[in-house]
């Protein structure tokens, strides 16, 4: 009876250890400093959700004017890049440094594959002495998204689900208001493209 007894909370053993292997396996380093039962985590979660939703919204909008811009400029079909920010000499901390900031799009089909959001800033005189920063953001998973911290000699990698819910939400903020942005940029893209069209035609039928 003894014997059988201890066969059984072996058997035990070895079946509970395996699925305690893997709940471990699932939790993260964030996952430690967030307290699933709290009324506040929950919250957060709500608002990515909305974040989430809010993004493909604007990924839909961004994709309508894509398709016009595509009929008048095949160039951009597969890749687009926008300028946000190109700043040729600031003083930084003392130093003179360049800095650009652009966010760039990926196309399959005339669907968004992925999205780059970068930031490079160099010193101008010291070129060893840089600060890049970059997120890729996949429509089809955001929480899965990468960010890279790049400096000399140094390069650290995260994923958006490694990160405190409140740092989560700030990321799918930044790209929310650089998808507004975005599509505000590309009518106005639109825009200058029909001026040009106009004043062209314009000159040819004025005699």
């Amino acid at each position: 009876m003894k014997n059988q007894t201890r066969l059984f909370a072996l058997a035990t053993l070895f079946f509970f250890v395996p699925l305690l292997a893997q709940q471990k396996q699932k939790v993260n380093e964030a996952d430690v400093f967030q307290d699933e039962t709290s009324e506040y985590t929950k919250s957060l979660k709500k608002i990515i959700v909305g974040l989430e939703a809010t993004i493909n919204e604007r990924l839909k909008d961004l994709e309508r004017k894509h398709d016009i811009l595509v009929v008048l400029m095949p160039k951009y079909e597969k890749r687009q890049t926008i300028v946000t920010e190109d700043i040729p000499f600031q003083v930084e901390d003392g130093y003179e440094s360049n800095l650009l900031k652009y966010i760039t799009f990926q196309f399959n089909g005339g669907k968004v594959s992925d999205i780059t959001l970068a930031s490079e800033s160099k010193r101008i005189y010291y070129e060893v002495m840089f600060e890049n920063k970059k997120i890729v953001f996949k429509p089809a998973d955001l929480k899965s998204s990468e960010v890279t911290h790049e400096v000399f000699e140094a390069t650290e990698v995260t994923r958006l689900n490694e990160m405190s819910l409140e740092n989560q939400i700030k990321a799918l903020r930044l790209l929310e208001a650089s998808l507004r942005s975005s599509i505000y940029r590309i009518d106005i893209l639109l825009a200058l493209y029909k001026d040009k069209k106009d004043r062209k035609n314009l000159y040819h039928i004025e005699f």
